[in-house]
C-alpha cells in the first residue's frame, strides 16, 4: 500500500474541498464535527458525531462527494466509511464576531433576592416556583444555550446572547440593550432564559420578567403606595431580561415606568436585554423615546429556521428522550413543519407518544398520516429550482431569462444572488448544482453570490422581509 496522510491530515484536507461543495449549514451540521480516526486499507475510517449524522453522511450523494474528496488528497485509490464516536464538535462561541458585554460586579447592588425584599409583589412566576436559584428569578432551568439548536436563522442572535456573559476582561461593552425579535415560537423566550440561567451561574444579579408581569406589578405598586420598593426591585439587578415588549402598547403609564427604569440602568452599566414579536421601530404606537432606546444597541431577529436546522432540532430532541428515531421520519417531520419551532416540537412529541403509548413502529407513511391532524394533508408538491426561479423572477419584477442571462445590473445581480441562497438554503443544493441550474455558473460564483446575500441580511431589513416571503409563497 502506497504512503498515506495521517488520518486527521488527509481528513482536514478533504474537508477543505467539501466546504466548497456543501451548503454552509449542512457542513457544519454533519461534516465540520467529523475527525480522521484511521485507515483501514485504503478506506478512510471517519468518526461523526452520532449515528444520525452517520445516516445523512451515508446518503449515496453525500458519501460520493466525500470519497472523491478524499481520493483527491489522499491518493486515486481512496474511499471513506462513517462510524459513530464521541466526537466533539468546536465550540459554537468561537465564530462569534460580537464584541462580549459586562457589566459592573454584582457586588456593587443590593441583592434582589434578599430576605428582606416585598416577596408578595415579585410577579405570578416568581411566587409560584420554588426557591431554587434559577427559578427565584422567575427563570425557566431547562432552557439553556446547551439545548439551542444553532443554525444559519438564528446565529446572530445566538452569539449576541452568548456574548452577554461572556468573560471579556473588564471591557467597554459593545451594546446594550440587545433586542431580539421574531415570531411565536422561533426560540427567542429560550435565548432569554439561557442568558438568565447562565448569570445566575456566575452570581450575577438577574431578573426575568414579562411585560405582563411588569405592568402587573406596576399596578400593585401604585395600589398599595410602595412605588419606592418597586423602583429598587427592578433598578437593583446587573441583568434585567424583559420578555414580549410590544405587549406594553397603549400602557402610558407603565411605559413611563420603563423609561426612567431603563434610563437609570443602562447609566449604571447594567445589561438589558429585550424580546419583541417585531422590529421595535415598527412597535407603534409605543412611545418613541422608547422605541429609540431600544435600538440604542444591537437588533438582531431570528428567522424561520431551515431544513437542515429543523432535521438538526429534531435529533437532538430524539437524543435527549433517548429514543430511536429512523432518518426517514425525522425527515417527513421536518418537510412538513417548518414555520415555527414551538409547532415542530410539537408535532415531533406527537409522534413519539404515539410510537410509544400504542406499541406501534415508526414509518414515514404513518408519521405523514398524523402529521395530517396538526398540519393539514401535505398537498405542497416538492418544491423545485425552476419554481424558485419563478417566484424570485416575479417578486422582483424580472424575467426568469433576465436572471439567467449575463445582465449584471444591481437588481438583476441581486436577484440572482438571492435565488443562489435559497437553491442553497431552502433546497439544500450543492454549490456545483445550483451553477448548473443557473447557466451553468461556476461553484465559485455561487459561494460568494450566498455568501453576500448572507452577509447583507445582517443589516438589511427589507432584504430579509423579501426574502421571507418568497420562502413563504414557495410553501403556499
Amino acid at each position: 500500500m502506497q504512503d498515506r496522510p495521517d488520518p486527521a491530515s488527509a481528513w482536514h484536507a478533504a474537508l477543505g474541498r467539501l466546504q466548497l461543495e456543501i451548503p454552509q449549514e449542512q457542513f457544519n451540521t454533519f461534516l465540520r464535527p467529523c475527525a480522521g480516526l484511521r485507515w483501514d486499507g485504503d478506506c478512510l475510517v471517519v468518526g461523526a458525531a452520532t449515528t444520525f449524522a452517520v445516516s445523512w453522511l451515508e446518503l449515496p450523494l453525500h458519501l460520493d462527494m466525500a470519497r472523491e474528496a478524499v481520493a483527491k488528497t489522499a491518493g486515486a485509490q481512496s474511499s471513506v466509511r462513517y462510524q459513530a464516536t464521541a466526537a466533539k464538535s468546536p465550540d459554537a462561541t468561537s465564530a462569534a464576531s460580537v464584541h462580549p458585554i459586562t457589566a459592573e460586579p454584582a457586588a456593587r447592588r443590593t441583592d434582589p433576592m434578599a430576605p428582606h425584599e416585598d416577596q408578595s409583589d415579585r410577579g405570578v412566576a416568581t411566587a409560584r416556583h420554588g426557591s431554587q436559584p434559577g427559578q427565584a428569578a422567575g427563570l425557566n432551568p431547562r432552557y439553556t444555550f446547551d439545548n439551542f439548536v444553532v443554525g444559519e436563522s438564528n446565529q446572530l442572535a445566538y452569539h449576541a446572547a452568548r456574548a452577554i456573559n461572556a468573560d471579556n476582561g473588564g471591557s467597554a461593552p459593545g451594546y446594550n440593550p440587545l433586542l431580539l425579535y421574531a415570531g411565536s415560537g422561533m426560540g427567542k423566550t429560550h435565548l432569554l432564559h439561557a442568558i438568565g440561567n447562565l448569570a445566575r451561574e456566575r452570581e450575577i444579579s438577574v431578573r426575568y420578567v414579562t411585560s405582563e408581569q411588569f405592568t402587573n406589578e406596576f399596578v400593585s405598586a401604585i395600589n398599595r403606595r410602595a412605588m419606592p420598593e418597586f423602583r429598587e426591585r427592578y433598578r437593583a439587578v446587573d441583568l434585567l431580561l424583559l420578555d414580549d415588549v410590544q405587549f406594553l402598547v397603549g400602557k402610558e403609564q407603565t411605559q413611563e415606568a420603563l423609561f426612567h427604569t431603563f434610563n437609570d440602568l443602562h447609566q449604571a452599566g447594567a445589561q438589558i436585554v429585550l424580546t419583541s414579536d417585531r422590529p421595535p421601530e415598527t412597535i407603534t404606537p409605543l412611545e418613541e423615546r422608547l422605541r429609540s432606546r431600544f435600538q440604542w444597541g444591537l437588533v438582531a431577529d431570528i428567522r424561520p429556521p431551515s431544513l437542515e436546522t429543523r432535521m438538526a432540532m429534531l435529533h437532538s430532541w430524539a437524543s435527549d428522550h433517548d429514543c430511536d428515531v429512523p432518518f426517514p421520519v425525522l425527515d417527513v417531520i421536518a418537510q412538513r413543519v417548518s414555520r415555527n419551532v414551538r409547532q415542530l416540537l410539537g408535532a415531533f412529541n406527537r409522534v413519539v407518544a404515539a410510537s410509544q403509548l400504542l406499541s406501534s413502529p415508526m414509518t414515514a407513511e404513518s408519521v405523514s398520516a398524523q402529521l395530517d391532524a396538526i398540519v393539514g394533508p401535505d398537498v405542497r408538491a416538492e418544491v423545485t429550482a425552476q419554481q424558485v426561479l419563478a417566484k424570485v423572477a416575479q417578486h422582483c419584477g424580472l424575467t426568469a431569462e433576465q436572471i439567467l442571462g449575463r445582465n449584471r445590473t444591481a437588481a438583476v445581480a441581486q436577484a440572482r444572488q438571492v435565488t443562489m441562497y435559497l437553491l442553497v438554503s431552502e433546497l439544500g443544493m450543492a454549490p456545483t448544482g445550483a451553477g448548473r441550474f443557473l447557466a451553468n455558473r461556476n461553484h465559485s460564483t455561487v459561494i460568494h453570490g450566498v455568501g453576500k446575500v448572507r452577509k447583507a441580511m445582517e443589516t438589511d431589513g427589507r432584504l430579509r422581509q423579501a426574502i421571507l416571503a418568497i420562502t413563504e409563497s414557495l410553501s403556499n
